[in-house]
């Protein structure tokens, strides 16, 4: 448990980053957009917007056009990878494997890329600013390559060649 203390901390730190900043039009509306919800402010006031309400406003006629959808759709399925990435580390954390350490990291990386691609459709009438994109694209990265070293036997490296018997 101890030696995937790091990767589950900064698998768990990943939801609270905030991951893209946006702005459409002059100023009139600006969004902050974590994981699994999106700060808005507006004319109207400031909102709090998970990201079932996201598909809700969708699937009611709220909120049209491809580019909303479309970042959706990237925001909804990253936030989903990277849930299921967060219960493979928490489970290769107990079961101390390696190799679904290095499974979590594909859904990290994954994930993130799900949510550039969401900070790429979300205002095109503005701007977005992918902040934590890179962060988790650096933590998935970095769970790899941690996971990617061979592992200590207690006979001694996994490199060892192994004599033939006869």
């Amino acid at each position: 448990m101890t030696r995937y203390r790091f990767p589950l901390l900064f698998q768990f730190l990943i939801f609270l980053v905030p991951l893209n900043i946006y702005m459409w039009g002059d100023w009139l509306l600006v969004n902050v957009q974590w994981a699994l919800f999106r700060y808005q402010q507006s004319e109207y006031g400031p909102s709090l917007i998970p990201v079932y309400k996201d598909i809700n406003y969708i699937s009611l006629g709220m909120t049209t056009g491809w580019y909303n959808i479309a970042a959706t759709a990237f925001w909804t399925m990253g936030a989903a990878i990277l849930l299921i990435g967060f219960c493979i580390t928490i489970i290769a954390s107990i079961n101390d494997e390696s190799s679904r350490m290095k499974t979590a990291s594909y859904f990290t990386v994954s994930g993130g890329i799900f949510l550039g691609l969401s900070a790429v459709c979300r205002f095109f009438g503005g701007f977005a600013i992918p902040v934590g994109v890179p962060v988790i694209l650096t933590i998935g990265w970095w769970m790899y390559q941690v996971n990617n070293k061979p592992q200590e036997t207690e006979e001694g490296s996994d490199n060892e060649k192994i004599p033939a018997q006869e």
